[in-house]
């Protein structure tokens, strides 16, 4: 690495994904915008959505719910590992769920996260971080130092090695990954190996390419219901304060990181700015863009191929970095 990855743009949506809209609005299952109707009604609708695309049988893994000290109380955490590998020490990556930090939760990335584990022979500590407006940042920032102290220092008791720790997310939750990887560079912070990033939304810029071409909503997000879930999310917080919008950070010293983008995305060009600046500051990366795809295309592995291929190979990467 850097290596980069850039499949032909196009503008057609991949065939599987047009029959999964379709199925979903058969079913009653469709995803409801936050900003046609009250945010309680659209967090259920998301469920119901997520639901319909995890499907009723769950990929194996061993799951267990356990709890850290967040910084307002406890901070629940849940971790699948890997079936069929007993007692052994294994690596783990702390992973954060997108959702514009409105939206979504573990439940709704459940099929996603049982993939990464078992391809990745990998721990998969998800966290159920706090979502906005109720809790508005800095504070998720806080959440995810808490989770990643606590696989350092207690994850032992779960099975987890503290010297093999990656961090994930998509969309928001690639946000707060960075934002991770880039606290954890402080002294005495334990340390990360690699980080694997979905299609993340790392600044409060709408006046980007992807956005002009794919913000109207003719592929799923919309450019304006990304400034409302940075209204929701900032509140009165400056929106160039680096711990929100990562790159505007130093990003010298982070570790390896794989970005993955999808081409029909109105944030795609988040992921390719931040391509660039890793590589002005000498960061180990690599970029894979998947045309004919949407925003949100991990969650649909089970209906889409493409999708799947493209989970299995970042759950592949993460395997490699982490020696798992």
């Amino acid at each position: 690495m850097p290596d980069t990855i850039l499949r032909p743009a196009t503008d057609h949506l991949d065939p599987q994904v047009i029959a999964m809209n379709e199925a979903a609005v058969r079913l009653g299952a469709a995803p409801a915008d936050p900003l046609s109707i009250p945010l309680a009604e659209a967090r259920a609708a998301a469920e119901r959505y997520h639901g319909f695309l995890n499907g009723p049988t769950p990929v194996p893994a061993d799951v267990t719910e356990v709890t850290a000290d967040g910084p307002a109380g406890p901070l629940p955490l849940r971790l699948y590992r890997p079936p069929g590998r007993g007692a052994e020490r294994l690596p783990v990556m702390v992973y954060f769920h997108g959702g514009g930090f409105v939206v979504n939760s573990v439940d709704t990335h459940d099929r996603l996260l049982r993939l990464l584990a078992r391809h990745s022979g990998a721990v998969v500590c998800a966290v159920r971080y706090s979502l906005a407006p109720e809790r508005r940042f800095p504070h998720q920032h806080g959440e995810a130092m808490a989770a990643l102290r606590w696989v350092a220092a207690a994850g032992a008791t779960q099975g987890i090695d503290p010297e093999r720790i990656a961090v994930g997310g998509d969309s928001a939750g690639a946000n707060l990954a960075l934002g991770l990887a880039l606290a954890a560079r402080a002294p005495g912070a334990p340390r990360v190996a690699f980080g694997l990033l979905f299609y993340g939304m790392y600044a409060h810029d709408f006046d980007t390419l992807s956005h002009r071409r794919f913000g109207d909503g003719r592929y799923g997000l919309t450019t304006a219901r990304m400034r409302w879930y940075w209204r929701q999310y900032l509140g009165g917080a400056a929106p160039d304060d680096a711990r929100a919008a990562p790159l505007q950070a130093d990003l010298h010293g982070l570790p390896p990181l794989l970005l993955l983008a999808a081409d029909l995305d109105c944030l795609r060009d988040d992921t390719l700015r931040l391509a660039e600046r890793l590589a002005e500051a000498g960061v180990p990366h690599r970029l894979a863009v998947y045309d004919g795809l949407p925003h949100s295309f991990a969650t649909a592995t089970r209906l889409v191929d493409r999708a799947q291929g493209a989970v299995l190979q970042a759950a592949l990467a993460l395997r490699r970095h982490l020696n798992a």
